[in-house]
């Protein structure tokens, strides 16, 4: 039997307040815990994923250099989070290169030739304060990025005009072949698109078709993308021109024999007695022209001319790199191909064999030209003939607008010749 004394002892509220102050003490204090501690930590993740993201975009930029893309992760690294303050967050043998395969969504360390880089950058570890009397010590973090050099397909194997692209009746797009105009896409009656080919524009609205249009047009509904692609070489020629001025350039094609200097000629010269594997500095006036050689090939040269330039039907090029920069004072062309040149090998666009065009003004290209593995560049207006299924590999990029009529199949290269002068793109895909 409990006594007097036990009984009031058991009755006795005095400090039950304070046991209620000490539970939700420790509530609160794990609260606080949770939001400074964690707080702490997501703020040190989000510098370190600021960081890996830099630090990849400035070393993919720097390829195919591999020892200069290493050494500018790491530089960048730094940058963002200073040693002194962070410690050494990126060590070189955290940045891996290799390639990024945009189908599977996977990178490949190793692979040749690289054109991803794979950063991991990591933290000192962030202690935790408050919640250590929950038993957290702490985090250990790190980030990563992937950064990827790419061409759109549209440099690659299309067309691409700061303008308009007009496109006649009876034209074929196959093996995922790009139309785009920035200021909109004419479509007639009577083509036909094959599925994975794309005709884009900043805006829908800004395509113009016959009212049947999508029936008469097979495939063009599936093809229409929106989207914003400035060329941006067309606003590069001449400097292109200065560069290849320099035969140690490294735009230089490989075809070209670094060791000798650049050979000056006038419009006079017969581009015929020309060596293979040198450059050539065409210096004549404005209304003068040069003509590439009929009847033989013209291989393995590059053709700087401050002139216009003409191409007869019976010429065939490869390996061939010609700019003009002739300063037209009408709406004519600085170069000019007849009907009947073969550009490029007829290999199925198979490594080398391929010609690029650059030109500051217009360019025109009457019917039935081939085209294997071209590369086509005007900072004004492109005109393209009918070519009767004679286009395999071809991509065209112009200041103004791109032209061509009927009876075209673009598309039909089953190769992948790298173009030699494209502006490449660069961005994060993880």
């Amino acid at each position: 039997m409990l006594t007097a004394r036990a009984l009031g002892f058991l009755k006795d509220e005095q400090g039950v307040g304070s046991l209620w102050g000490m539970f939700w003490f420790l509530i609160v204090l794990g609260f606080a815990g949770a939001t400074v501690d964690t707080t702490a930590a997501f703020r040190t993740e989000t510098m370190l994923q600021a960081t890996a993201d830099a630090a990849a975009l400035a070393a993919v930029i720097d390829l195919p250099r591999e020892d200069e893309a290493v050494l500018s992760a790491v530089e960048y690294a730094q940058k963002n989070m200073p040693p002194e303050t962070y410690g050494e967050v990126l060590a070189q043998e955290d940045v891996v290169l290799g390639t990024w395969d945009e189908v599977n969504r996977v990178f490949m360390p190793g692979e040749s030739p690289a054109n991803a880089v794979l950063v991991t950058v990591r933290g000192d570890p962030v202690f935790a304060t408050l919640l250590r009397i929950a038993g957290v010590t702490g985090w250990k973090l790190k980030a990563r990025a992937i950064a990827q050099k790419f061409t759109p397909q549209c440099f690659t194997d299309g067309l691409v005009a700061r303008g308009w692209v007009d496109t006649s009746s009876n034209n074929a797009y196959y093996n995922e072949f790009c139309v785009h105009g920035q200021q909109g896409v004419y479509i007639q009656n009577g083509s036909y698109f094959e599925e994975g080919t794309s005709v884009s524009m900043p805006d829908l609205s800004m395509l113009s078709m016959p009212t049947d249009g999508f029936d008469s047009n097979p495939g063009l509904r599936e093809a229409l993308r929106e989207g914003v692609l400035d060329p941006r070489m067309v606003d590069r020629v001449s400097d292109l021109f200065d560069m290849l001025l320099d035969p140690k350039s490294p735009i230089q094609p490989t075809y070209i024999n670094t060791e000798k200097p650049v050979i000056e000629v006038d419009c006079n010269f017969d581009l015929a007695d020309a060596w293979a594997h040198r450059i050539y500095h065409v210096i004549c006036a404005d209304n003068k022209q040069i003509q590439i050689p009929g009847g033989t090939l013209t291989h393995d040269l590059v053709i700087l001319a401050e002139s216009q330039v003409k191409i007869p039907a019976n010429a065939a090029l490869e390996d061939v790199m010609l700019i003009s920069r002739a300063d037209i004072k009408n709406d004519g062309a600085n170069i000019h191909f007849s009907s009947g040149a073969q550009l490029g090998r007829p290999d199925d666009c198979a490594d080398g064999g391929g010609v690029q065009i650059f030109t500051t003004e217009n360019v025109f290209l009457s019917s039935s030209i081939t085209w294997n593995g071209v590369q086509v560049v005007t900072s004004k207006h492109a005109e393209l003939g009918a070519s009767d299924e004679g286009v395999k590999g071809l991509s065209v990029q112009a200041g103004g607008n791109i032209s061509l009529t009927s009876n075209n199949s673009f598309g039909l290269c089953n190769g992948d010749d790298p173009l030699l002068l494209t502006h490449r793109r660069y961005r994060l895909v993880m």
